[in-house]
């Protein structure tokens, strides 16, 4: 697939909630709900998988940028839906998506990512260590 083939496709992931994906088992103290974190990776997961479908050889897909809005808990047991559509393709690739439980709509938001070179951003992230 080409990538100006991605615009307006829509791609969908979905999970059921475990309780390494809630937010008290990221912060003590927090709800036992699904949290934010595994919401934003949910997401960023569902962007990826649409971007893969045109990546090249040697190239994948890094984030750029997230806007979210979680707006319901879920508790864990539930199923988890994210929908992620492709809103503009470019030097960059803008999303707009909805994640969804079995009772409702909890988060929605907007993701931007870059295609790159996987060898060579994990290249330039290893000369950090050699600083």
């Amino acid at each position: 697939m080409e990538k100006e083939q991605l615009l307006g496709t829509t791609f969908t992931c979905e999970q059921i909630v475990t309780e390494d994906m809630t937010a008290a088992s990221a912060v003590e103290g927090t709800p036992n709900v699904f949290g934010t974190p595994m919401l934003v990776a949910l997401a960023e997961k569902t962007c990826f998988l649409c971007m893969d479908q045109a990546s090249g050889e040697g190239e994948a897909s890094v984030g750029v940028s997230l806007e979210i809005m979680h707006t319901s808990p879920t508790p864990v047991g539930m199923k988890v839906t994210c929908t992620a559509k492709v809103e503009k393709v470019g030097k960059m690739v803008e999303f707009s998506f909805e994640a969804v439980d079995e009772a409702g709509v909890i988060g929605t938001g907007k993701h931007v990512r870059a295609y790159v070179q996987k060898a060579a951003i994990e290249e330039k992230a290893a000369k950090k260590l050699n600083k």
